[in-house]
């Protein structure tokens, strides 16, 4: 986030320091993990511009600068596409491909012979995707690790009747011989 608090030029000088070191800048979209009178991120489209690898992550997971923060890649994206101005695509290279590398990890391809780390989102497109990126299963080392779903019900239309619906189980009458 610092980066982004010089002026235009000294900015603009920095970004092409790191691009000439082959610096990897990691960003964290969601906060930094410091001072909340510090926040702000990265001037990710400057870097970018200048070269510099742009990978990003998700700090301050509920701390004192952001106490509702989440640890979770396709919202540091989302955050990059809405707020710092990338492409849908850019935005999610940064907190995969871009991350794996910045991390030593090798690349990932589906594939025979390459790791099984994978990321399978309910979605028509990638920026469709970063909006709504609710159901979801994650695969690492060949396994389902994670799997989120999310159920949307749209009240006035026909299709909502035969949406699957999550219900509490009825509880027993107070009164009744079968609460007791």
């Amino acid at each position: 986030a610092g980066l982004g608090r010089p002026a235009p030029d000294a900015a603009r000088r920095a970004a092409d320091r790191l691009a000439a070191a082959g610096v990897t800048v990691v960003t964290l979209p969601q906060g930094g993990c410091g001072a909340t009178e510090r926040r702000g991120t990265a001037p990710v489209r400057l870097l970018r511009a200048a070269g510099v690898r742009v990978a990003a992550g998700s700090g301050a997971l509920r701390d004192v600068s952001n106490p509702v923060g989440r640890g979770d890649p396709l919202e540091a994206a989302y955050l990059l596409a809405s707020v710092a101005g990338l492409p849908a695509g850019a935005a999610y290279a940064a907190v995969s491909t871009d991350a794996r590398a910045a991390m030593g990890l090798p690349e990932v391809r589906v594939e025979a012979g390459f790791p099984a780390e994978l990321l399978a989102v309910r979605g028509e497109r990638l920026a469709g995707v970063l909006s709504l990126a609710y159901s979801r299963i994650v695969v690492h080392r060949g396994r389902v690790v994670a799997r989120t779903s999310a159920v949307r019900e749209y009240c006035d239309s026909a299709a909502a009747l035969d949406l699957p619906r999550q219900t509490r189980p009825e509880r027993p009458d107070p009164g009744s011989n079968a609460a007791r």
